[in-house]
Formats: C-alpha cells, sequence, structure tokens
C-alpha cells in the first residue's frame, strides 16, 4: 500500500468516519468544512483528532491538517473524497470549480449520478483543470457520531462500487482508490454507480408508509426494526423493478437492491424483508425522528427525481417512483422536480441511450 495524500470534505457522520478510518490506515489526511459550521468540528480542529470505535479500525485517529480555507485543502492532494448531503454537491462544486488541478481526483460518498451534476457544474463555474469526477453507490460505513470528537461505526462494507467519469479513466482513479480501500469494485461507468445506491429505493417509500408511527413515536423509532415490514418491503421491490428497466436500456444488469444488499454484507440472503430484518448492522440505528430527514429531503429530490426523469427520457414507465415523489413533495411543501437533481442539471438532458453512454465513457460530447 502506498501512503496516498488525501483531503476529506464534510464534518459529519461519514466524513469523520472517512478522514478517521484512513487515517489509521496510514494515510495522509486533510480535513475540511466550511467556516460557517465550525461549531459542529470545533473539537476535531482543536484537537486534530478523531476517536473511531466499532466495526472499523478503533483507535485515536491523527488529522494531518484541519481547515476552512479551500485552497489550503486542496493543496497537494491527490484524492479529493467529498462525504457530504447530495443536495450540496452543486455547492462544493463551485466551490472548489477555481481550486481544482491538473491530475486531481475528486470522489463523492455517495453519488447518485452526483459526477454528472458535480462536472457540470464545475465548468460552469470556469473549470478548466483535467480531472475526474468519481462516484461510490454508497457510503462504506454505517455510522453515527458519539461526541464531538468520536464515531461509531455500525457495518463496515468491504466490498462496494465505484464509477468514474470519465469511464475511460477508471483503471486509474481505482488503482489509487484501492490504497484506501483494497475492496472497491470498478463500475462499467457513473451510470451503473448511480442507478445502483440503494437508498432511493429503501428510504423514502418506508418513511412515508410509516409517517403517523414515525410522528406519533416523539423520537423513539427505529426504522429498520420497526419499519420494514413485509409489505413495506414489497413496494419497495416494485419500485426496484422500475430502477433495474432504467437499467436495461443502458445495457446494464443491474442486481435487485435485496441481492446487492448481502453480497455487501448487509443482511442474509433472501429477499428484501427477509434482508433488511435481518441485518444486525442496520437495526440497531435509531430513527429518523421526524419527517423532515435525509430519507425523504435527500434520496426522493436526488434520487428519485433523476431515476424518474431518467426513465422517461428513455421511454421507462415508473409509475411508483413518480407517485412517492409526487407524496414527498405533499409532505414537504417543496416541489421536488423543481429543485432536485434533474437531468438538466446533470448536463444529460435529451440524450439517447447510446449518446448518454459515450458521454459518460469519454466525458466529452459529440
Amino acid at each position: 500500500m502506498k501512503q496516498r495524500s488525501i483531503t476529506v470534505m464534510g464534518g459529519g457522520h461519514g466524513a469523520r468516519t472517512v478522514a478517521a478510518d484512513m487515517s489509521l490506515a496510514g494515510h495522509k489526511i486533510t480535513l475540511f468544512e466550511y467556516e460557517r459550521f465550525h461549531a459542529n468540528v470545533a473539537a476535531i480542529f482543536e484537537t486534530k483528532t478523531i476517536g473511531i470505535s466499532g466495526k472499523a479500525r478503533e483507535g485515536s485517529a491523527s488529522i494531518h491538517r484541519t481547515t476552512h480555507d479551500v485552497a489550503e485543502a486542496l493543496d497537494g492532494a491527490e484524492m479529493i473524497i467529498i462525504v457530504v448531503p447530495s443536495l450540496v454537491h452543486r455547492v462544493y462544486a463551485e466551490t472548489l470549480a477555481g481550486h481544482l488541478r491538473d491530475g486531481q481526483h475528486v470522489v463523492l460518498v455517495p453519488g447518485t449520478f452526483g459526477s454528472l451534476e458535480f462536472i457540470t457544474e464545475a465548468r460552469k463555474h470556469g473549470c478548466k483543470a483535467d480531472i475526474t469526477v468519481s462516484e461510490l453507490d454508497t457510503l462504506p460505513y454505517a455510522t453515527r457520531i458519539q461526541s464531538p470528537a468520536s464515531v461509531r461505526v455500525y457495518h463496515n462494507l468491504t466490498t462496494f462500487g465505484m464509477g468514474v467519469f470519465p469511464a475511460a479513466r477508471t483503471d486509474e482513479v481505482c488503482d489509487i482508490f484501492k490504497d484506501l480501500y483494497p475492496g472497491v469494485l470498478k463500475y462499467r461507468d457513473v451510470l451503473e454507480a448511480g442507478l445502483s445506491n440503494c437508498n432511493p429505493i429503501i428510504h423514502p417509500l418506508g418513511v412515508l408508509m410509516n409517517a403517523g408511527r414515525i410522528e406519533y413515536s416523539r423520537g423513539q423509532f427505529w426504522y429498520y426494526e420497526e419499519g420494514i415490514t413485509p409489505s413495506t418491503a414489497r413496494a419497495m421491490e416494485a419500485m426496484d423493478d422500475e430502477r433495474i428497466a432504467i437499467g436495461k436500456k443502458l445495457t446494464l444488469d443491474l442486481p435487485r437492491q435485496s441481492e446487492a444488499l448481502h453480497a455487501v454484507g448487509y443482511g442474509p440472503r433472501g429477499d428484501l424483508w427477509e434482508v433488511l430484518k435481518g441485518s444486525k448492522g442496520l437495526t440497531p440505528i435509531k430513527g429518523p425522528t421526524t419527517l423532515s430527514n435525509r430519507y425523504v429531503t435527500e434520496d426522493i429530490p436526488i434520487g428519485l427525481v433523476c431515476w424518474s426523469q431518467l426513465g422517461e427520457m428513455l421511454g421507462v414507465a415508473t409509475p411508483l417512483m413518480r407517485a412517492t415523489i409526487e407524496l414527498g413533495i405533499a409532505v414537504a411543501g417543496v416541489n421536488y422536480w423543481q429543485t432536485g437533481r434533474t437531468l438538466e442539471r446533470c448536463g444529460i438532458a435529451a440524450m439517447t441511450s447510446d449518446s448518454l453512454c459515450e458521454y459518460t465513457r469519454t466525458g466529452t460530447r459529440e
């Protein structure tokens, strides 16, 4: 393994865990967070350490550098790993656009087509650097903040997938990333990666179908333990059929989410209900405690809006995705068709299947 110079951007559960885990693995880590969120990371910035426990490496991880300055954060970074809610990928693209340099590699964790939105937005704001933008299909951990400077990992994925934009540079990027996560698997492109994120399938419907229980519970709710029943799981599997049909239009043979979750160790083999109910890494996690949570406010506008629009562009009907989006709009009072990750924002509106696949392979348009 070669020591890598990595910048981790973000201050939440996932970013802290990536930074701590990779530091303990021997890599040189810079942690960036916007100054307006300093209070959230003050303890880490003061001590330059993050404690990590549970199902990953354990210990007190030393962070090489903490900063609110983007130029400082990117200076000398071989790879920039952005671990933030997908809703703000556009914000990071605008922030980083003028600071990225030739040869740097941006990774979104997870992506859900964020790579396409990121490169479109970065170019719009003047980025001309020769970079790659990759995305993972999931966060490699089920993790939660335990204290101002520590996290606990409930499940650590040994394998997960990565898509690279442009796909022609997949080997180059994955060879670097394997020094961080040896179990990373190569997707054909970011289209396969973006359609492989499990969250839009297993989160929005489950929350909306448990809306009364979540609001009545007054904070005492366990999504996977209580909210996943045979009925909710069947509805999720019906939505999964729509996702798989979209993939087929792009010549992708996507596995069912139940198969994919089992493959990375999240639960036993079986249908989606059996996998999720049998997950020792997910069932202990408490929440969500309100309907205004990321299972709705992120996974609907970022995941389902883009997937449904892609299906429509390719001639695939997505009635259950659209119904879930409309229910989410009614509950949240926000028009996710306007605020979400649209094909226009991803720079892929009005493309054919062939032209879309070629664009993601080469990074250039005909």
